[in-house]
């Protein structure tokens, strides 16, 4: 092979490699300018749900605390409701379950088994329901051997739920249906009830001060 040959040969692959740094220098400001747009687009959709996802939460999360403390109300009142002592087995002249006016508002008294305990005796306590300053609140004696009346101040009290404007309720009697206790019923009419029996059923409505 020839020099001339050989250099030629030389200037043909630097050619070539000219050729392939060319081919791959990069992007062009053409294809930087579409890909900067393309990635902003996305970037401003990525922001605008995650924008809505937020305030969609900043909106529900009252609603969710509302509803949990409406569920724990609740639940509770179906606790104390289910441990109601039978007046036969403790002894009591007077309905477990007593429904009255106090201070213009309704309570709801409630006598109950109290929580087990380790190593001791069958206690009671007394529960009491109502609504104090706009709020529903349970107030409840010490576990103790037997019923007896406590000052309001030695209460354990709770509250439940914000808000309320009333609390409204009625019992069941097998004869009549849904009655008001407030009201005094006709035995001629089938609604009474012993003293000291049973109420079947409480029905408890709680009207919020929104309506």
């Amino acid at each position: 092979m020839s020099a001339a040959q050989s250099r030629l040969r030389q200037a043909r692959a630097a050619g070539r490699s000219l050729e392939a740094r060319d081919r791959t220098r990069g992007f062009t400001l053409l294809e930087l300018l579409v890909a900067i747009t393309v990635l902003s687009i996305v970037s401003i959709i990525a922001w605008r749900g995650l924008d809505s996802l937020v305030h969609t939460r900043e909106r529900l999360e009252p609603e969710a605390t509302d509803v949990r403390a409406l569920l724990t109300t609740f639940g509770q009142m179906e606790r104390d409701l289910s441990q109601v002592a039978n007046p036969k087995f403790l002894g009591l002249t007077q309905s477990p379950v007593i429904v009255s006016a106090a201070d213009g508002s309704t309570l709801l008294q409630l006598a109950r088994i109290a929580p087990a305990s380790a190593d001791r005796p069958t206690e009671v306590q007394t529960v009491y329901y109502r609504v104090i300053d706009g709020t529903l609140t349970r107030q409840a004696t010490a576990a103790l051997p037997g019923f007896q009346t406590i000052p309001t101040d030695r209460l354990e009290s709770a509250r439940l739920l914000t808000n309320v404007r009333t609390l409204y309720v009625r019992t069941w009697s097998p004869n009549g249906g849904w009655v008001d206790p407030n009201v005094v019923q006709d035995p001629a009419g089938g609604t009474a009830t012993a003293a000291s029996a049973v109420i079947p059923g409480v029905e408890v409505t709680i009207e919020r001060g929104d309506g």
